[in-house]
């Protein structure tokens, strides 16, 4: 491969020192001046009109080492500029309130785009157009001018690119805009209609970019058969994709971060959003998919990147099918690399649990944080419009969508509390009677209510929806196999709808009832009422108690009761999900998604909360996610491993687990070895997740110490990596205890 270091060397540049309150003011400019243009015609009309005029007067940077084209600039404003900035924010006719609606946390139908490419996408608009009327004659329409505009924008640069006597990419941007028939074309085509939502419309354009290891491999397969293409070349190509990512982000982390401390979406609106790449995983008959194309888009992975978020779909045995691969992979994952294994399998099982059909199934796909969604026919309830956005609404309809939290359960600390809620009513009505069977009856019953408000809610929202399905449109509609075919918007028309259904703190759930069932069950050390007289008071005065609880078996150390529990709890709350979402499933094709999901929830929530019976002290954080507490595993990653695999292997869709590695137990090559089998023994076992951290505790504290002196250094936070000397205090204090 010729020398990258330029690219590579300005994106590492873009992510550790660009300006905290870098903006992307020619966006703000353009959008601010454009507030009231055909207000009053059908929105999908106005964002194909706004949008042609957008692309056509942005600026078009181009840099001598560029292999690809599609930048943007960002800068810092002056105070001028900072007053017009904020402005724009305030004004309740800004268009990211009432025209671009986001259209991340999904996946594009990248193969169609690919397959077809945007002129004959924009002839099958046209054609629907021809043969329909009213508000779907409108969509389809406004579909063949976002096509048009992205063609008209991708031959503006190609005229830049060819005046700077920059004719390979002026040929390939050309080539890109009608069906792309190389891999350099393909890949440039890719790139400009995710640059353009991320850079330009969509606020958080999480976004996930395909298994392009198999969408551009007959690409690549002919390329290299004709001769106009070497695998050093391709590989230069996938460098700068990987390179063109990192340019258009922020400073900061996006969950817990502030406008203090983050540049936010508001002034880059993929600040910190993670673009999410697949590869591998299972092809139709089952097999594992993995080719050369995924081997060279693992080579290219640049550690110290942030985006894209590397997928691996984990396939049984590829440690022994793919050794190569395997360990090219687990060596990045050893250098902190923005990378996430996932097992293909256990996604399959469960969503054919849930009810899809096999062939739905393994179209699966990573669409933001730790998430797995059916694929690009499948529309999460959370994202795109809405029923408010959609006409023809009456305001007494809507009156009756009372919202249900999103992430949380019934209380407004999640589970946590949701449990001390039913021990104190236990504790009430039934005394020194309450058996630990009485708590798993309420705790599942509080669950199963809720899920039944959250599935009618989910419902009636998507009815709302479908009343009038074409007056609603997102960009990302246009490369959407459904929308393009239905004219309607996907989160009327996808195929599948689902909700998340996330079990939160799951670690400290298991860590209470194990603490419940040997201290007062058991062993019969204390009552229940002592217990919470003691949580009451954050075991203040009850010392003894505290260490008691602290000394209770914990989830992640492969103990027996731990380990029952860990198998009771999980599997009771994944079997309910599952049966719940049947009946909606096959009346509306809607259900929920079994996961262990808190993201940083765990840091809010558990500051904002009291003691629990655990241990754990009122104000600290919660577990995250999949993984035991802070600080509890105490025999090794192989126990914690051992513990894990009692979450069910076919009844989950995501439960992420950061791995916290010291780079000195797995050093060298000996050491890369031994990490390699004990992750791939942990995935052939049934395991599900891991995204791997390997930073030394005494990084960490010297980094908090001194950060300019540490600007690279990155951990993984959830579903994504982040710069760890712009966290805030409070996340860099989390991310430290997990490695204690």
């Amino acid at each position: 491969m010729s020398d990258m270091t330029k690219n590579i060397d300005e994106a590492r540049r873009a992510l550790t020192e660009k300006p905290l309150f870098a903006t992307s003011f020619e966006r703000v400019k353009i959008m601010k001046e454009l507030a009231s243009y055909k207000k009053d015609a059908p929105q999908p009309e106005r964002l194909a009109d706004i949008l042609s005029i957008l692309l056509s007067r942005v600026s078009l940077p181009l840099e001598d080492y560029d292999i690809l084209a599609g930048r943007y600039v960002d800068r810092e404003l002056d105070e001028v500029e900072e007053a017009e900035f904020r402005e724009f924010l305030r004004d309740p006719d800004n268009l990211y309130r009432n025209v671009f609606w986001s259209s991340g946390h999904r996946t594009y139908s990248w193969e169609m785009l690919v397959d077809e490419g945007l002129s004959a996408l924009r002839d099958r608009a046209l054609a629907n157009a021809a043969q329909t009327e009213g508000d779907k004659k409108i969509f389809f329409l406004s579909l063949a001018k976002v096509y048009s505009a992205i063609i008209a924008f991708m031959e503006r640069y190609a005229d830049e690119a060819e005046a700077k006597g920059m004719i390979e990419i002026a040929e390939n941007l050309r080539r890109a805009t009608v069906r792309p028939k190389s891999f350099a074309a393909a890949l440039q085509l890719l790139w400009i209609v995710a640059f353009i939502n991320c850079a330009y419309l969509s606020g958080n354009p999480t976004l996930t970019l395909g298994r392009l290891d198999r969408i551009l491999y007959p690409l690549y397969l002919a390329d290299m058969e004709k001769g106009v293409l070497t695998r050093e070349r391709a590989k230069e190509y996938i460098t700068d994709y990987y390179c063109k990512h990192n340019l258009i982000m922020g400073r900061g982390e996006h969950q817990v971060g502030d406008a203090e401390n983050s540049t936010t979406f508001d002034r880059i609106l993929n600040f910190d959003a993670p673009q999410y790449l697949q590869l591998a995983g299972s092809d139709e008959s089952g097999a594992c998919a993995a080719n050369e194309l995924t081997e060279l888009f693992s080579e290219c992975i640049v550690p110290e990147f942030k985006n894209p978020v590397v997928v691996l779909s984990y396939v049984k045995d590829m440690d022994k099918t793919h050794p190569t691969l395997w360990r090219k992979l687990c060596d990045k994952a050893r250098q902190s690399a923005s990378l996430m294994f996932y097992n293909d399998g256990n996604v399959i099982s469960a969503l054919t649990r849930i009810g899809l059909p096999i062939e739905d199934a393994r179209r699966y796909a990573h669409f933001g944080c730790n998430w797995c969604s059916a694929g690009d026919d499948s529309a999460w309830m959370q994202n795109g419009p809405r029923s408010k956005q959609y006409r023809a609404k009456r305001d007494a309809e809507l009156s009756k969508l009372a919202d249900t939290p999103f992430m949380r359960v019934n209380s407004k600390h999640s589970w946590p509390e949701d449990l001390m809620t039913v021990l104190r009513e236990l504790w009430q009505q039934k005394g020194e009677a309450v058996c630990i069977n009485d708590i798993y009856e309420r705790l599942l019953s509080r669950l199963s209510a809720f899920m039944d408000k959250k599935l009618k809610r989910a419902s009636a929202e998507l009815t709302l929806r479908q009343i009038a399905p074409s007056t609603a449109m997102t960009y990302g509609d246009c490369f959407l196999r459904c929308a393009l075919d239905s004219g309607e918007c996907f989160s009327a028309s996808a195929k599948y709808h689902f909700e998340l259904q996330p079990f939160q703190m799951l670690g400290t759930m298991i860590d209470c009832f194990v603490a419940i069932d040997q201290l007062v069950m058991i062993e019969k050390r204390l009552t229940l009422g002592e217990l919470l007289e003691a949580t009451e008071a954050d075991f203040v005065g009850y010392e003894d108690i505290l260490a008691l609880c602290r000394k209770a078996e914990k989830y992640g150390n492969d103990t027996p009761l731990a380990n029952k529990h860990a198998t009771r709890l999980s599997h009771a709350v994944c079997d309910m999900i599952i049966e719940k979402s049947g009946p909606y499933l096959e009346s509306q094709r809607l259900f929920l998604m079994p996961c262990f999901q808190s993201d940083t929830w765990h840091l809010k929530y558990g500051e904002d909360f009291g003691a629990t019976p655990d241990g754990r002290r009122a104000g600290m954080p919660f577990s995250q996610n999949s993984r035991p507490s802070n600080g509890v595993c105490k025999n090794g990653i192989g126990a914690m491993f051992n513990s894990m695999l009692c979450l069910p292997s076919d009844g989950l869709v995501s439960g992420a687990l950061n791995l916290d590695i010291d780079p000195k137990q797995f050093r060298g090559e000996q050491g890369g070895e031994v990490f390699a089998a004990l992750l791939a023994s942990y995935f052939n076992r049934g395991g599900l997740h891991a995204q791997v951290s390997a930073v030394g505790l005494e990084q960490l504290l010297e980094a908090k110490k001194n950060p300019e002196l540490y600007r690279d250094l990155r951990v993984r936070v959830t579903g994504y990596s982040g710069i760890f000397v712009d966290f805030c205090q409070r996340l860099q204090d989390d991310v430290i205890k997990r490695f204690e």
